[in-house]
């Protein structure tokens, strides 16, 4: 069982989502939390409210600050003031991140960028402040990539390339800070019903709709509560729910037959669909 007593977690997109839900749990295990997002201090302050409602005691400190993770000197400064006054991390996630699905030739470099900068370009950034500050101590990193950061996917182009970067960069991590005590594991969960699933929903093509339905809907706290017993087993790549984990498992060991699968799915949505 990880210890969460007292200890510091550092949660990128905190105040809302998958990242809100983890600083839920972390809380509810007496744990302190750091978050910093690009939300209203309105949403900052509901976060915290969250947080305060879940924790296991009064001593527990929590904090919320405006921070642009793609910004690496702002995340330089602002981290290092915080592990001066909130203390050592323990725990770092990387949730910060955008979705949403389109095809390639509707994708502006604007977007692409923007998409791989906030979720690789926003780990790394993070990471390059708080990975040494853990090295006396150890603990563990997550950087939350997505099932489309192990199997790539029509109009996913942008969204798989930061999240596949993210599963690779976890495992150079992992291999880098293992010495220390420190474990570093990609969270790789399918479709979770946050505001940013639904927004992004409003406008995905109809043959991701149709292959995002197999992979199935999920919690935000049921992805933060699977994400600590991967930590407690020490599982590199962390892939929440029943139904991901078997298509993980088929694009691991029986690759053609998963794409076969994905194709007959992706036709029939096209042919209801007209050709644009």
């Amino acid at each position: 069982m990880i210890d969460f007593t007292g200890k510091a977690a550092y949660i990128s997109g905190g105040t809302s989502g998958i990242g809100l839900a983890m600083a839920e749990e972390i809380a509810r295990r007496g744990g302190h939390c750091f978050l910093f997002s690009v939300d209203d201090q309105a949403k900052r302050d509901e976060a915290l409210a969250a947080v305060e409602r879940a924790q296991r005691s009064t001593d527990q400190r929590h904090a919320a600050i405006h921070l642009d993770v793609t910004d690496h000197l702002a995340v330089d400064r602002e981290l290092r003031a915080a592990v001066e006054d909130f203390g050592t991390p323990f725990f770092l996630a990387n949730c910060a991140g955008i979705g949403g699905a389109v095809y390639f030739e509707k994708l502006s470099y604007e977007r692409f960028d923007k998409t791989i900068q906030t979720s690789l370009y926003g780990a790394r950034n993070t990471c390059a402040v708080l990975l040494p500050a853990m090295k006396e101590h150890g603990g563990f990193v997550v950087n939350v990539s997505s099932m489309s950061g192990l199997v790539g996917l029509i109009g996913y182009a942008a969204y798989s390339a930061a999240k596949f970067g993210m599963v690779g960069m976890s495992d150079a991590l992992r291999s880098e800070y293992k010495r220390y005590g420190i474990h570093v594991a990609s969270l790789c969960p399918p479709q979770v019903d946050t505001p940013l699933w639904r927004e992004a929903n409003l406008t995905k093509p109809p043959e991701v709709v149709a292959v995002n339905s197999n992979s199935g809907l999920m919690q935000a706290h049921e992805i933060a509560t699977a994400m600590i017993r991967g930590l407690e087993r020490r599982e590199a790549v962390i892939v929440p729910g029943t139904r991901a984990k078997f298509i993980h498992l088929m694009q691991r060991f029986l690759p053609g037959i998963r794409e076969r699968m994905t194709d007959r799915m992706i036709r029939k949505a096209q042919s209801e669909t007209p050709k644009s």
